[in-house]
């Protein structure tokens, strides 16, 4: 039997009128278009291709910032904003290296690219043209280095902040940005406990997701006499963990903190933070040592009269003579005496 062959037994039907078309076709709309057949072709298809996209991107880019400030964005005159009485940035962080770097990155970007976050000024209109219309909640850096520059600051207008919101918010924004010195943020503490915010400062710490332990050395440190505050250069370089430190010996000599405060206060300049740190702590610490005491010895002399050989602290002697035993015109023989004395003298054991 004969093998079938591969297409043997394919029927192919045929229709028995194809009618030409006239004119060849025009090609369709949607038709695909020619696939490069050499790198060079490719190449250029790709860098065509990105640059589209890349124009596209920044278009949707252009329409999202316009969308931002439909919905909740403004530009503000940062003249129009104040601060809240809870402001806890102290005037020295903005000369600091970190918000110098800030307002360039500002300046470069022609406007702050994190928008900040204000809530209207009680008694403020909205038609008012002087004066403050918001109050700052959160981003005074951003807000003053666009003043500085002259630029609008970009801002969240948030009219449902009440004073506890305002305050958390703050110190959560503060954290993830440039955070507070001990001091500045013990002082800020001190105030909202003060002004009745928190029940304890325990609640605080936990509203604005803190350590308890953080919270108290910060206002320890806020607790510092002005004195020992105004022995740095700035209250900003207080730290953390100088903050038990600096208060236990407050706490334990006073008197003599304080002294060694005044003392470092006026010199100009002022030392480095961790020299005027370390003069405070060692105020105490040498204050307490006890005296070293005086080694003496009594020798007596012709007619009952009696010397002293002492050692003083430093390790050196000195020998104590009576009046009228060894007058001027004897000092000469006597160094002659006691060199020889000594030389004599044995070994100690």
């Amino acid at each position: 039997m004969a093998t079938q062959k591969k297409g043997q037994g394919i029927a192919f039907k045929i229709p028995d009128h194809v009618e030409a078309p006239a004119v060849a076709a025009e090609p369709q709309a949607d038709a695909k278009p020619a696939v490069p057949r050499t790198g060079v072709g490719m190449l250029s298809r790709m860098l065509s291709g990105a640059a589209a996209d890349t124009e596209a991107v920044s278009k949707l880019n252009a329409e999202i910032e316009k969308l931002k400030l439909q919905v909740g964005e403004q530009l503000i005159d940062p003249r129009q904003i104040t601060l809240t009485r809870w402001a806890d940035r102290h005037v020295d962080s903005f000369s600091s290296q970190a918000f110098i770097e800030l307002k360039q990155e500002i300046e470069s970007a022609g406007g702050n690219v994190q928008p900040i976050k204000v809530r209207p000024a009680r008694g403020a209109a909205a038609e008012q043209a002087d004066g403050p219309r918001f109050e700052l909640v959160y981003g005074s850096r951003r807000t003053r280095a666009c003043l500085e520059l002259g630029l609008p600051v970009r801002a969240v207008v948030d009219e449902n902040v009440d004073d506890q919101a305002l305050y958390i918010q703050m110190q959560r924004e503060n954290r993830g940005r440039s955070n507070l010195s001990a001091w500045e943020q013990g002082v800020s503490y001190h105030k909202a406990l003060n002004e009745g915010l928190f029940p304890s400062a325990r609640r605080l710490a936990e509203q604005i997701g803190l350590d308890h332990s953080n919270v108290a050395k910060a206002l320890r440190v806020a607790e510092l006499p002005q004195e020992i505050v105004g022995a740095f250069r700035s209250p900003v370089d207080i730290q953390f963990r100088w903050a038990v430190a600096l208060d236990k010996a407050y706490q334990q000599d006073p008197d003599a903190v304080l002294s060694a405060a005044r003392l470092l206060a006026g010199r100009a300049p002022k030392p480095a933070a961790a020299e005027v740190f370390r003069s405070l702590t060692e105020a105490v610490s040498a204050k307490g040592k006890p005296k070293a005491k005086e080694a003496s010895r009594s020798f007596v002399i012709a007619d009952g009269k009696k010397g002293v050989i002492r050692a003083g602290k430093g390790g050196a002697v000195t020998v104590e003579l009576p009046r009228g035993v060894l007058p001027p015109a004897r000092w000469a023989a006597f160094e002659t005496a006691l060199q020889q004395l000594l030389s004599d003298l044995p070994e100690a054991p």
